[in-house]
């Protein structure tokens, strides 16, 4: 045979063999290719993971608020689901479930291939009767899964929170939370999530066919930490139970305001209050209205009642977040930066004799002035066309007379305007905690706002550039500054562009009565393992000292006491009981907008002979500080004071 006919033949036998290669790989990588790729994964290790128990939630003496309990759930686990069974076993889950097939097929494709869900919790009786039919819903189980339970209900909801699933802004900041463990949302829960949490258990297995052919050793869950609130659950439920008696209070006098003919723009709704202890700055009474029931939550609250609370701003901590001028109650404040800076009156005014700092409170502040008619200008105070005499600062403070504090703030203005001095009413807002977060261990804490000439200038610029943002009268911006001497007479009765938190006015008042210390509050107490053994203090951290003389301190103490028992909450404190000669406080009428009712402020001290608690209320639109809030006030300083609870009747219609 010659050679060129055996290199053929040759040749021919390796295409052969190429050829038979050839097709034995097309047939491994692309007809038996995806046999073969889901058979290596079957085989795969699979991770089932376990959910914890969260830890509890105790008030500071013990009682149990939140805890979680065991509770039967059906859970779907892909892995023994074959392609063909999905729909069928979509359909029956469906059925028992009553849940529809469209939100069950969705949550079986988010899990992914291998992956776990679960699709319900269920009464004993549905577990049961799922039980019985397992043979026919392949991959599905009966688990025991810890559920929340909120024993106080909405006693305490702002401050504890609630739970829910994972959402893309939690999943982004956390790429490996678990997408079917609920977590904290809002309160203590978002906060101390990571104690809460506990570590999840793990079971390790691989699965042949639809059956585990291999399982490693199982890593049980570990449960979560509980943490010990500052709070006192008895406490708690007399300041929230007082809000709601004083919105009912000042709804029943807004209809007696309609039949005499006075303006009344709204109905009361919303109302907070704090108890702070002025020492360590724990909070023992943390309360917003309207609330919520963080129950509604642990199975997936429906899209009406959502809403609907949503739109009663259930959510929100009013305590925290709701902002609101101070009104009369920052009286104290300005008192103190008086005494201590020794301010000067504004003596080109009638009534004022600023050598002796004494100011005639007989309604009206006519200021020398003009208006652009010619006509003088006149500002009247709350009690027009009243006269309360001749008062110093501390007459001033008992009566809460406007014309006194309006010209500490003239007298500032015109004695200090454009140096360093100008702001130094509000250097000491700010040093006492306004104007910025206090640092509270809860979420979602407004600032509030102190206006300042730089503050107005930066606003004004921002308005220039954006015509549609309105941050102040556009007649302002024709002005060399924006901000006026008038804005610091507001300002030093607590009203204008100022606003602050309940929480801020709690703290300002402790730093004031506790001798200038200034700590960031707090709602945990401790944090404790599943043994009950301390893991961790929580303690409030020092944030500054304030230079309060011992002199303005006392002084101040024995003027907050002259309000009650002689001054604009005398007729509120009447039935107070016992040790009415500890108890001290402020009232304050906030003027917000022409369309909106009053909001009513009462902030109280006691004992005064040695400050422990502070009390801060605000009634939002609820009308007069010494008619409504005093009397709220009044009932959550008696339960602190060990005395009878007594009726919230209107006090006196007081600033």
């Amino acid at each position: 045979m010659k050679f060129a006919v055996r290199l053929s033949i040759l040749g021919l036998v390796f295409v052969g063999l190429f050829s038979i290669l050839g097709l034995r790989l097309w047939f491994v990588q692309v007809a038996q290719g995806p046999a073969i790729a889901r058979a290596a994964e079957e085989q795969t290790w699979i991770q089932k993971t376990a959910h914890p128990p969260r830890g509890e939630i105790l008030d500071r003496d013990g009682k149990l608020l939140a805890t979680s309990r065991l509770v039967p759930a059906v859970v779907v686990d892909r892995t023994f689901v074959q392609p063909d069974e999905r729909d069928d076993l979509i359909q029956r889950l469906s059925a028992l479930l009553s849940i529809p097939a469209g939100e069950l097929d969705g949550a079986y494709e988010e899990a992914g291939i291998n992956g776990r869900f679960q699709a319900s919790t269920v009464s004993d009786d549905v577990a049961y009767q799922i039980s019985e039919q397992l043979d026919r819903l392949p991959g599905v189980e009966i688990a025991k899964v810890p559920e929340r339970v909120y024993l106080s209900g909405p006693t305490l909801a702002h401050v504890i929170g609630h739970l829910g699933l994972p959402d893309e802004g939690d999943l982004e900041a956390d790429p490996d939370l678990d997408p079917n463990l609920r977590i904290g949302k809002l309160g203590v829960e978002r906060t101390y999530d990571a104690f809460l949490q506990g570590t999840s258990g793990v079971l390790e297995y691989r699965v042949r066919r639809g059956e585990m052919i291999d399982q490693r050793p199982s890593v049980d869950p570990v449960p979560g930490n509980s943490i010990q609130l500052t709070l006192d659950l008895e406490l708690q439920q007399i300041a929230e139970l007082a809000l709601e008696d004083g919105i009912a209070l000042s709804n029943s006098q807004k209809e007696l305001d309609r039949l005499e003919g006075e303006d009344v723009f709204s109905e009361t709704q919303r109302a907070a209050a704090v108890v702070l202890d002025v020492n360590t700055f724990e909070i023992l009474a943390l309360a917003s209205v309207p609330d919520f029931d963080p129950q509604l939550f642990v199975t997936g609250i429906d899209g009406e009642t959502f809403a609907a609370l949503n739109d009663a701003r259930a959510f929100n901590n009013l305590a925290v977040s709701g902002q609101y001028p101070p009104a009369s109650t920052f009286k104290a404040i300005t008192y103190t930066v008086f005494s201590e800076e020794n301010l000067p009156l504004w003596d080109e005014v009638e009534g004022v004799d600023a050598a002796n700092q004494l100011v005639d409170c007989d309604g009206e502040l006519i200021l020398p002035n003009t208006l652009s008619d010619g006509s003088p200008q006149i500002k009247r105070d709350w009690y027009y066309p009243g006269n309360r005499g001749v008062k110093d600062i501390h007459g001033a403070l008992e009566m809460s007379c406007n014309i006194f504090f309006w010209n500490i703030g003239l007298g500032t203005w015109h004695s200090f305007q454009g140096t360093s001095r100008e702001t130094v009413l509000q250097d000491w807002a700010k040093s006492l905690g306004y104007g910025s977060e206090t640092g509270v261990d809860l979420a979602n804490e407004a600032e509030g706002v102190v206006p300042t000439r730089a503050l107005f200038e930066e606003w004004a610029e921002v308005q220039r550039e954006n015509p549609d943002v309105r941050l102040l009268d556009s007649s302002r911006l024709e002005l060399a500054s924006p901000f006026l001497g008038g804005d610091l007479m507001d300002f030093s009765i607590g009203q204008g562009a100022f606003v602050a938190t309940p929480l801020q006015v709690a703290v300002s008042y402790a730093a004031l009565v506790n001798g200038g210390k200034v700590m960031e509050p707090r709602v945990v107490e401790r944090i404790l393992d599943r043994n009950g053994d301390l893991v961790e203090d929580v303690q409030a951290q020092f944030v500054r000292s304030v230079p309060i003389s011992e002199e303005t301190r006392r002084a101040l103490l024995t003027d907050l006491n002259r309000v009650v028992t002689s001054g604009t909450a005398s007729s509120a404190f009447e039935d107070f009981g016992d040790g009415l000669d500890r108890v001290g406080g402020k009232t304050g009428t906030g003027q917000s907008s022409a369309n909106r009712d009053n909001h009513a402020w009462f902030v109280g001290v006691t004992p005064v002979d040695n400050p422990q608690y502070v009390v801060a209320v605000v009634i939002e639109e609820g009308g007069s500080g010494g008619g409504i809030a005093a009397p709220v006030a009044r009932r959550i300083l008696q339960a602190l004071m060990g005395n009878e609870l007594t009726p919230i009747d209107f006090g006196q219609e007081a600033d």
